[in-house]
């Protein structure tokens, strides 16, 4: 049954992927169509999806439906601006549209795709969109990897970093990370410590230990991890608020172990199971202890959602290879066998382990069988026995607070200033390449995504995370589409429009042999650069399907504990 759900999970989010990028294309072609129309302008064709299998003529147009979902298009003869002569479908001469019927018709495609971008935004605005944390004014620095550069130039654990270049900041976790990656040169971190600032200033560089797949990316993920606060709304009569849980309270570690992000925190509650925990809370300037015993959740979401876990959470692989111990959990196996912070895993069942994914995909094939597992502590190599418990989910009946509910103009402005940081990122780091300049940026051209790399987000957003997140890259793409077009590039929107103030500015067209030079050399230059990004789309896509042990999430134990990736609302 468990495997049937996954299946249909899979194919609902690839028809979702059809379906949105297509309407994306076909709210910017229905752009193009209706300026047409109004402008009188001669148009051969209007079709939904492609392949048509109905097609049927109205007042010289010819609607078409097709078999392929993905988008639609317009034949409009008289705005390609190569042709001496338009013509129609039938070889019929056409005269030439007015430079401002052109540009009109250029224009309305984009802005259909930022009108329908906006109408979906408001759903998000309403809804609420998913966030990876609550948004932070100052980031306390959990700790520091000493093989990255923040560690070099003087960043420490329980630094409060309160600016980063010069600029106070509220922003999300993810936020904060794509304002460095956005950077140019080096960054500067202000952080409060031992009540006095201090200056943190280096440059980024590509992280191996980068999450998830973002290390195939070489992406310049910060080397720090911060605390994360999970502000806790208790429910009436819930475990939570017998123990004296407030609205508001804010949790920093369970059974002393820091908390970092609301799935540690489920994992934390999930390891206990029916045993009381002891939660530690930040009440505003106070630090208060509470215990709390979790319950199971009811009804039962299912056995897809029960793992096998050990209780360890991990460091990446140090210089001398195997695993390091950062903790253990309460009432956890590992605890039971001994194992400490420090401790360094080297073999399973006489395998070597050289890292936090192999480790994890051991224990998930082994499930609850016993294994012997080797480790060195304090230079002397020991073996203990023990295997992995099946965690069922529980609860203490608190709800945490992750939505924001940006604004449809915010989210447009997002849009733009996104697309701007990237392009810039991209052509400083090409620039510095070619001696151009001495800035440096760690974008890269590879980390461009096309039509497969956007459909790839758009199936993992709704594979993994919720339909909502989903419909917001959809607003996304529809923004980023309607920039993209307005470039003013030949075979572009903004290239139409381009030729069109031209023609209207010196009265004259411009001559039809220099459109063609033009539009062929833009032609190849973007068939070109579609290539190279669909290239590494293409890896994107045969690394999520056979992801290399490299590109495995190694915060902690991978076996089942980031139970919600990209979490929504709810009780845990």
């Amino acid at each position: 049954m468990e495997q049937v759900m996954d299946i249909l999970l899979s194919i609902g989010a690839l028809a979702f992927v059809f379906i949105a990028i297509g309407f994306c294309i076909f709210s910017h072609e229905l752009g193009h169509f209706l300026a047409a129309k109004w402008r009188g302008m001669h148009i051969d064709a209007f079709s939904l999806g492609f392949r048509p299998f109905w097609k049927k003529k109205i007042n010289g147009v010819e609607y078409r439906l097709g078999w392929l979902p993905f988008g639609g298009y317009v034949e409009l003869p008289q705005v390609d601006a190569t042709d001496a002569v338009p013509k129609a479908a039938d070889g019929t001469e056409l005269p030439r549209a007015k430079a401002i019927d052109r540009i009109i018709t250029a224009v309305a495609g984009p802005l259909f795709n930022i009108l329908s971008g906006l109408l979906i935004a408001c759903f998000v605005w309403w809804i609420g969109m998913p966030q990876d944390s609550p948004k932070m004014r100052e980031i306390t620095v959990l700790s520091v990897d000493p093989a990255g550069p923040e560690y070099a130039a003087g960043l420490r654990p329980e630094d409060k970093i309160v600016k980063i270049n010069g600029e106070p900041f509220f922003s999300t976790w993810a936020q904060f990370v794509s304002k460095i990656l956005f950077s140019i040169g080096k960054v500067d971190l202000e952080v409060i410590r031992d009540g006095k600032p201090v200056t943190i200033s280096y440059t980024p560089v590509d992280n191996p230990n980068a999450p998830g797949r973002l290390r195939s990316e070489k992406i310049a993920w910060p080397f720090f991890q911060p605390l994360i606060p999970l502000e806790l709304v208790p429910e009436k009569g819930s475990p939570a608020e017998k123990a004296g849980i407030k609205a508001g309270d804010y949790v920093v570690a369970i059974d002393g172990m820091p908390i970092v992000d609301f799935d540690e925190f489920l994992f934390g509650i999930n390891l206990a199971g029916n045993n009381p925990i002891r939660m530690t809370l930040r009440r505003g300037d106070e630090t208060v202890e509470v215990t709390v015993r979790p319950e199971p959740v009811t009804p039962s979401p299912g056995p897809e959602f029960s793992r096998y876990m050990t209780g360890i959470y991990m460091q990446p692989a140090g210089a001398e290879g195997g695993v390091t111990v950062a903790g253990v959990m309460p009432y956890s196996a590992a605890l039971a066998a001994g194992l400490k912070p420090g401790d360094r895993l080297l073999e399973v069942d006489g395998r070597k382990i050289t890292a936090p994914a192999e480790f994890s995909e051991t224990i998930a094939k082994l499930k609850g069988t016993p294994f012997r597992l080797t480790y060195e502590r304090d230079g002397k190599t020991s073996e203990v026995t023990l295997a992995a418990r099946l965690i069922t989910p529980h609860t203490i009946g608190v709800t945490i607070s992750l939505l924001d509910h940006p604004t449809p103009i915010q989210q447009f402005v997002s849009t733009i200033d996104m697309s701007y940081k990237s392009l810039r990122g991209i052509l400083v780091r090409l620039g510095n390449r070619l001696g151009l300049t001495e800035q440096t940026s760690t974008l890269k051209p590879s980390h461009m995504s096309g039509p497969l790399g956007m459909g790839l987000v758009l199936f993992n957003s709704v594979r993994s995370a919720s339909l909502i997140s989903g419909i917001y890259f959809v607003v996304v793409i529809s923004f980023a589409l309607a920039i993209f077009n307005l470039f003013p590039l030949p075979v572009l929107d903004g290239g139409h429009i381009l030729f069109g103030l031209i023609e209207i500015i010196f009265r004259r067209p411009l001559p039809v042999v220099v459109v063609k030079v033009l539009s062929t050399i833009f032609v190849t230059l973007l068939i070109s650069l579609m290539l190279y990004v669909t290239f590494f789309d293409g890896k994107r896509i045969y690394y999520s399907i056979f992801p290399e042990r490299s590109d495995v999430p190694a915060a902690k134990e991978s076996v089942g504990e980031k139970t919600n990736a990209n979490p929504t609302p709810k009780q845990p």
